[in-house]
């Protein structure tokens, strides 16, 4: 566990796993995809199935927001699946085996 947790496979990122970069419609957040880093045996697993990325949400300020928990590996294709938040709306909203919403209006007050 401890292993786990100090060096998870999406616990490290940056310019250099990143991946992907869409803007939300106003503008007033954006989300990337990074890839995860192969530290685990679980993390190769899941690499190799085609499962490589996380997600981070953040706001224009480049704050983050959100992030996919850290056991979450989705597909390259799951970034266009994201609703971002808006102005008007603090939800944010994926699929990920089954449609996915997520208030987001805690981490921004």
């Amino acid at each position: 566990v401890m292993w786990w947790w100090f060096f998870s496979s999406s616990s490290f990122y940056g310019d250099f796993n990143l991946s992907n970069t869409v803007e939300g419609v106003d503008g007033e957040y954006y989300i990337n995809m990074y890839q995860h880093l192969p530290t685990t045996p679980l993390a190769v697993y899941e690499l190799i199935q085609g499962k490589r990325y996380f997600y981070v949400l953040y706001n224009k300020q480049g704050k983050k927001i959100w992030r996919s928990p850290h056991y979450a590996y989705l597909s390259d294709g799951g970034i266009h699946s994201f609703m971002l938040p808006t102005k008007k709306s603090n939800l944010l909203k994926y699929f990920d085996e089954g449609r996915k919403i997520v208030d987001i209006t805690n981490k921004i007050n």
